[in-house]
């Protein structure tokens, strides 16, 4: 019997890097506003810069997926602002709820992404549609309305997020090495586009302000199913210091 203490390190091909690559369509309940652009700006980590339209997203996506016996499932959300960085705008997510807890350790220590445990609903009743995340028993967004009427189906599209990957220091205070900025390049391919009249209500959850960029104006909800191919990679460190107000682990904001 070998080592069980020392793995066999397998180096993937850049197609078996990619992540999300050969998964079908996935329902999402997805809100884009714009909100205070100052309020915006002030919540972008150097380098990031303010967008031209101070957009915010909020969706909930119900991951269900059989591979042979066995069944992966998890609820996610999103909430994110669009960010500019080298001339690229991108969705800049402040936070990523999800209902299962072992999903969240790999995905902040690999791309940084900024998961958080939480619970999630998303359900659909003929042309009704609601989406709900919940922490510490603050149900901070709720989307609530119903499908009016299919819309065209728009070919894949590129999309773009920007992540920041960090080790909080052994010391208590700053970072054990450089943050990272982290680009993910995304290729976002809809199955299905609905359009819904509805509404999106925050609420105040002291761990997840989302309640804090208040909505001027409803740009879209929909209802939609679509798959994506994704590659992260690292665009290069960030300054430590600059950045330690934006950041924040698992369990406070």
């Amino acid at each position: 019997m070998g080592n069980r203490w020392v793995r066999t390190v397998e180096r993937k091909s850049d197609a078996e890097a990619s992540i999300g690559a050969g998964l079908p369509p996935i329902p999402s309940l997805e809100v884009v506003y714009l909100t205070d652009p100052a309020v915006l700006a002030e919540l972008l980590p150097p380098p990031l810069t303010p967008p031209a339209e101070p957009r915010v997203h909020v969706r909930v996506t119900d991951i269900d997926l059989h591979f042979g016996a066995y069944h992966y499932k998890e609820l996610v959300g999103y909430i994110a602002v669009d960010a500019v960085y080298d001339g690229v705008t991108g969705e800049y997510p402040l936070l990523i709820p999800i209902d299962l807890e072992s999903a969240i350790s790999i995905s902040r220590e690999k791309h940084g992404e900024p998961k958080k445990l939480a619970d999630l609903e998303l359900t659909r009743d003929g042309d009704h549609v609601e989406g709900r995340i919940t922490r510490n028993g603050v149900t901070f967004v709720e989307i609530v309305g119903d499908v009016t009427e299919s819309l065209p189906v728009p070919e894949p599209y590129p999309a773009t997020q920007w992540w920041y990957k960090f080790m909080p220091a052994v010391s208590g205070s700053g970072f054990d090495g450089d943050p990272l900025l982290v680009r993910l390049d995304q290729t976002r391919t809809p199955a299905s586009v609905e359009k819904v009249e509805g509404k999106l209500v925050l609420r105040d959850e002291p761990t997840a302000p989302v309640v804090d960029l208040p909505v001027l104006e409803t740009v879209s909800i929909l209802y939609t199913t679509r798959s994506s191919v994704n590659r992260a990679s690292v665009v290069g460190p960030v300054d430590p210091v600059a950045f330690e107000p934006f950041a924040h682990t698992r369990y406070d904001h």
